[in-house]
């Protein structure tokens, strides 16, 4: 396993994560912390996207 899909794999447990803990917090009616996790899970998911364009722009993906 490359050091990229092991960063992509940390990023993607990390974002399911989040997700997880958007529905266990909605289910305990926390409605800020709902918001919290849905905003970083976002920006999780925007960071592995970022971190695959640099990939694909240096041709090491």
């Amino acid at each position: 396993m490359t050091r990229y899909q092991k960063q992509s794999l940390f990023l993607a447990i990390l974002a399911t994560a989040c997700l997880a803990g958007v529905g266990f917090s909605i289910a305990e009616h926390n409605g800020w912390l709902a918001l919290i996790l849905l905003v970083a899970s976002i920006l999780i998911v925007g960071f592995g996207f970022m971190l695959k364009a640099k990939q694909r722009k240096n041709g090491t993906l």
